[in-house]
């Protein structure tokens, strides 16, 4: 059910945010065609892949669908602080259903780096910081991460075991002994994890790199972005791409925007909602919807608990993650792009005439937060949708017909 009442700002961004759906139905790209339903997914834990790696609840993620044409290149995800694995499984999923070998990495990541040295008067403190978390060199004060629990060493020995348990899957294409090949490596992460995908590309040449919601480093004391975003790169400053919201109350989106310029992110900052796939070939993206609590503007572009969803659980930003990973925008259906429907007024008040050139056997209405208001069993290709009980907003309109499905976006005045 809709809630009583809707604030204006939030009817607007809602309203912005089903524009874009709408807008994704009508790319027709290149994305991965196969069998999401013979997607592997393994837990592991990382005292499994190293003895000398303390047992950790919290465990590695792999995702790996033998029924896609193999792209022969690894996806590493890094969650944010406090997070684990298992609480960002949609983008990896998507991934991996796209040919992708993905793995989404336990690390040691129970301090932000931005709460760690934010007020530091060392300006070199978040470059110390995320060093030591990713190579386990002694540098930073304020963390303690040696050779074994560092990110480099965590990662090539769950190659390793990957490869150990699952030969048929291919992952030993990824490594030689303990050196990794990182040119078949895309690196991505949200808020800490981005960062530190950004900064390992630093030393090391990736396919990609996929910033969600970062770099958050900011020195308050010296009043700029941290230092380390300005370093050369082996990495191109054309492999970075970043994916942030403006609404961010965790992190100032203007640090984040200040450290992919930094770092070389190409093309004008581009709002999703504004903007069809491919974005201007910007790989400076951007949503600008708010999604009120504290960390849900944070988290809305990769995080599960904070990524809007369709009424099939589908992440809505599906196109924005297939473009971020190469794979460019998801498939329009062959009978949606034939097929001729009318709705109007849109804008409407009271009801909305829909004309089609095949029959509509179903009709439903949902809001933005996937919830059904309205689902009807229909005959006809000319006929009318009372619309007096809806509240005012931005809505789903999807129509079965003879011929397949279509979605429009329908808004309630």
């Amino acid at each position: 059910n809709l809630l009583p009442f809707v604030s204006i700002s939030y009817l607007y961004t809602m309203s912005n945010l089903l524009t874009f759906i709408a807008l994704s139905l009508s790319f027709s790209m290149h994305a991965q065609s196969c069998d999401t339903n013979a997607l592997i997914i393994d837990q592991v834990r990382a005292s499994d892949t190293d003895s000398n790696i303390p047992v950790e609840l919290p465990r590695h993620y792999t995702f790996f669908n033998p029924d896609c044409t193999p792209r022969n290149t690894l996806l590493v995800h890094m969650v944010g602080t406090f997070a684990a694995p298992y609480q960002s499984i949609l983008f990896p999923k998507h991934a991996a259903n796209n040919g992708f070998h993905v793995l989404s990495l336990k690390y040691i990541n129970d301090e932000a780096a931005q709460t760690a040295c934010g007020n530091s008067n060392d300006i070199d403190c978040h470059y110390k910081f995320r060093k030591e978390i990713i190579d386990g060199e002694d540098l930073s004060t304020e963390t303690a991460v040696d050779s074994v629990n560092n990110i480099q060493n965590r990662l090539i020995r769950l190659l390793q075991y990957m490869e150990s348990n699952n030969p048929t899957q291919n992952w030993g294409q990824y490594f030689t002994g303990d050196s990794i090949h990182w040119v078949q490596v895309m690196l991505s992460g949200h808020s800490q994890g981005g960062g530190h995908a950004a900064m390992m590309a630093i030393e090391r040449s990736v396919k990609r790199v996929i910033m969600f919601a970062s770099p958050n480093d900011y020195s308050i004391n010296f009043t700029q972005v941290a230092s380390w975003t300005n370093l050369p790169h082996v990495t191109a400053g054309s492999a970075y791409f970043s994916f942030n919201n403006s609404n961010d109350l965790v992190a100032e989106y203007a640090w984040q925007y200040g450290a992919a310029q930094n770092l070389g992110v190409q093309g004008d900052s581009i709002d999703v909602f504004n903007n069809d796939c491919p974005f201007n070939s910007s790989h400076n993206l951007y949503l600008s919807t708010d999604f009120g609590s504290f960390g849900s503007s944070h988290g809305s572009v990769v995080h599960d608990s904070n990524v809007p969803t369709d009424g099939n659980g589908e992440p809505l930003y599906k196109n924005v993650w297939s473009y971020l990973l190469g794979i460019d925008c998801l498939p329009l259906k062959v009978s949606e792009e034939n097929m001729e429907i009318n709705v109007y007024p849109n804008p409407g008040e009271s009801e909305l005439h829909i004309q089609s050139e095949t029959i509509v056997r179903n009709l439903t209405i949902a809001n933005m937060l996937g919830a059904i208001i309205l689902n009807n069993t229909v005959s006809a290709k000319d006929f009318h949708v009372d619309l007096s009980n809806v509240l005012p907003g931005s809505y789903i309109l999807q129509l079965t017909t003879e011929s397949g499905e279509v979605q429009k976006h329908v808004i309630k005045q």
